[in-house]
């Protein structure tokens, strides 16, 4: 068929492409090989469409299933169908959107006089020979006024190469009536038959992945699955955490299969993967959200820019999934010390999916983290890092880089101009100490090795856009001794020798081995001593913190429902323990424990709520979390809280681990929101222009 009736075909949606096909991936260069081709009278092979009266769903909802009786599904042949719809029509396919083209190719040009293709730049738009491909074929040009422009007012000369121009814009635009072969699906096939032929045939030319597949076999079953993973992909991207839809489809394979056997999900139910995508993806109770919100405030992960392989989330993701998200303090923090490990010791390189799957087996063993930990010691004989691991690396090795930037992140650096603390910013810029300009002075910047070491980790350290800009071109002997002066934390908080000796220029390589140092034992010291939340000090245990009583960071509830003074449940208790939360929240976190007399520090345990609750801990903990929610918010409920349970002298208490807020939060009561602190040992409530006053201060 010749393309430019099937360009018309695709106009009136008498062609449409299935959801199940993924979107426009070619390159700008493939574009450009596609009309040179063409242009030359080269083949480019055919399409393949199928014929179907009971067709999937099909992509932007083009065509109203009411109306007609046949359908003609394009399944190979839509990057090609693509490019020349817009080229030719200038304008995008209705079986697409804008969002959908990441290559556009209409600033494709062609030069009259040399037939060549070339997309724009300066060179191609000051060149009169060149024309854009998308006015040849709207007819925008001839070969008369190019020629013209080329030569003057040279009637004779005009002629002689406007006729030239003329042949070759002439060729292009004929480019509509090459014919090409289409191939048809009869209508007795089905769509999981179309899909193995969509397979096959695209693994002959942009090769579909693994994931791509297996998302197009689910499609068969739930053909939004697509459009539900692509909002929820930009709506974590807009938060920080852009990840390509490969991350999700395995996201969904190892959730729903424990394994990366991508055919397993060929054939899953539409209600199966509606439900399994919403345990994932639910904004208020999804394992993605709870996920993200952990590595932002608790592994000083503040986007998807500090995580080198994307695979070292997925182990996580299944695990929390297999738990229904509830998994203890401990296992949390041990989870993200092994990710830790993952990322810097890449691994997840090579044979990715092998290995995932290899952790995945791991993740029912009885102690899941120290068997992924020790899959590490075994292949890299270690996980502790060496000053020589960090020697000659720069930025493009991510995984180191991105550690040293997690390690900085995590001592509370502050503002080397105002003393700030940088907490919580991700747009942070990262600073050469010894500025390039400097350096390059003394090392030649011709040699790698030289280059190299003037782009050292160890010669990075991580500020803000400003004090970038004030000090980018100046010797740490001359800033260095006024950031100490004003912020004395300011080096140490980035493990910066302090030895001014080490600031001069001829004792850069001196400079770098002390730091290399200090930065291996700063992340080794924290993957040792890793631990997350608010408690004073790491190895604190539960007795320690009974025993000490008290305080403004820990709380202690005799009961959750159960009124000792009433010998019956009463509901305003569990409210009692939510304030307490809320008020922690707002403050700098900190722990209450249920089960244990306030005043005597007596544990009595859990047995007189569990006795008034059908289900014991589970229901002890599900209401636990309802009026957290209820009375805070879901995202402190499912978050900023871990619950957890430990024996103590014999009797189970309950602990909840609260996190510092990095919002104020508010409590809801008595059909009103309040504003609560810790104030000593109690919660206390902020009247409006008390609360405005503290967030002001604590939360700006």
């Amino acid at each position: 068929m010749e393309i430019g009736k099937l360009l018309d075909r695709v106009e009136s949606n008498a062609i449409v492409l299935p959801e199940f096909q993924r979107e426009f991936v070619w390159k700008k260069s493939q574009a450009k090989e596609l009309m040179n081709s063409l242009f030359k009278g080269y083949p480019i092979g055919g399409l393949l469409a199928w014929e179907t009266e009971d067709p999937p769903e099909i992509k932007n909802d083009a065509v109203d299933r009411e109306k007609q009786a046949l359908f003609e599904i394009l399944l190979d042949g839509q990057q090609r169908l693509t490019v020349l719809y817009m080229l030719i029509k200038n304008d995008i396919p209705p079986y697409y959107e804008k969002a959908d083209i990441g290559n556009d190719p209409r600033k494709l040009y062609f030069n009259v006089d040399t037939s060549e293709f070339h997309f724009e730049n300066r060179r191609v738009k000051e060149g009169n020979t060149w024309v854009k491909v998308v006015d040849c074929f709207s007819e925008k040009v001839d070969g008369i006024s190019i020629a013209q422009e080329q030569v003057g007012d040279q009637p004779e000369e005009v002629i002689e190469i406007s006729k030239k121009y003329s042949n070759r814009i002439g060729t292009l635009r004929s480019i509509k009536n090459r014919n090409i072969p289409v191939e048809t699906l009869p209508k007795s096939a089905n769509i999981h038959q179309a899909i193995e032929l969509f397979d096959k045939i695209n693994s002959q030319g942009t090769h579909l992945s693994d994931a791509e597949l297996a998302l197009a076999h689910m499609s068969a079953h739930w053909p939004h699955i697509r459009r539900h993973m692509k909002r929820k992909q930009t709506e974590l991207a807009e938060k920080g955490f852009d990840f390509n839809l490969n991350f999700y489809v395995k996201c969904m394979i190892g959730s729903l299969t424990e394994t990366m056997s991508y055919e397993q999900v060929y054939n899953i139910p539409k209600d199966k993967l509606k439900k399994q995508w919403q345990k994932l993806a639910d904004r208020e109770k999804g394992i993605f959200d709870y996920l993200f919100n952990v590595l932002k405030n608790e592994a000083h992960i503040p986007s998807s820019d500090y995580i080198n392989t994307r695979d070292a989330l997925i182990p996580l993701i299944v695990y929390l999934n297999k738990k229904g998200r509830r998994i203890s303090k401990e296992e949390k923090t041990e989870f993200i010390r092994w990710m830790y490990a993952a990322m810097m010791w890449s691994r997840y390189s090579g044979s990715a999916d092998s290995r995932v799957e290899h952790d995945l087996s791991l993740l029912d063993s009885t102690s899941p983290t120290k068997s992924l930990i020790q899959t590490i010691r075994d292949d890299r004989g270690r996980i502790e890092v060496q000053p020589s691991d960090l020697a000659e690396r720069g930025k493009r090795v991510r995984r180191f880089y991105n550690m040293v930037r997690i390690v900085t992140r995590a001592s509370n650096p502050v503002d080397w101009i105002t003393g700030a603390p940088l907490k919580g910013s991700y747009k942070l810029q990262s600073h050469h100490i010894f500025p390039k300009s400097k350096l390059y002075k003394e090392y030649d910047s011709g040699v790698a090795t030289n280059r190299k070491l003037v782009n050292e980790i160890a010669n990075r350290a991580f500020i803000t856009p400003e004090s970038n800009q004030r000090f980018s071109d100046t010797l740490p002997g001359e800033y260095l001794p006024r950031v100490l002066e004003k912020h004395p934390e300011a080096l140490s908080s980035q493990y910066i020798p302090e030895n001014k000796e080490l600031w001069k220029i001829e004792n850069y390589e001196e400079f770098l081995a002390k730091r290399r140092d200090m930065l291996a034992h700063a992340i080794n010291d924290y993957m040792k001593d890793l631990v997350f939340g608010t408690l004073e000090e790491p190895t604190e245990t539960v007795d320690n913190m009974i025993e000490k009583g008290e305080n403004p960071r820990i709380e202690f509830k005799e009961t959750l429902l159960y009124d000792v003074f009433q010998n019956k449940a009463n509901k305003n208790l569990k409210m009692e323990v939510a304030k307490e939360i809320c008020a922690m929240a707002n403050t700098e976190g900190g722990v209450v424990i249920i089960g244990v007399e306030d005043a005597s520090k007596e544990v009595k345990g859990l047995e007189r709520d569990y006795r008034i609750l059908r289900n014991g801990q589970d229901e002890f903990e599900l209401q636990l979390r309802q009026e957290i929610a209820n009375r805070i918010n879901e995202l402190m409920s499912n978050t900023y809280t871990t619950v957890d349970f430990k024996e103590v002298n014999g009797k189970e208490v309950c602990v909840v681990y609260v996190e510092e807020s990095p919002n104020p939060v508010y409590f809801r009561e008595n059909g009103e929101q309040k504003f609560y602190v810790r104030d000593g040992t109690s919660s206390k409530p902020l009247s409006i222009s008390e609360a405005n006053d503290y967030i002001k201060i604590n939360f700006s």
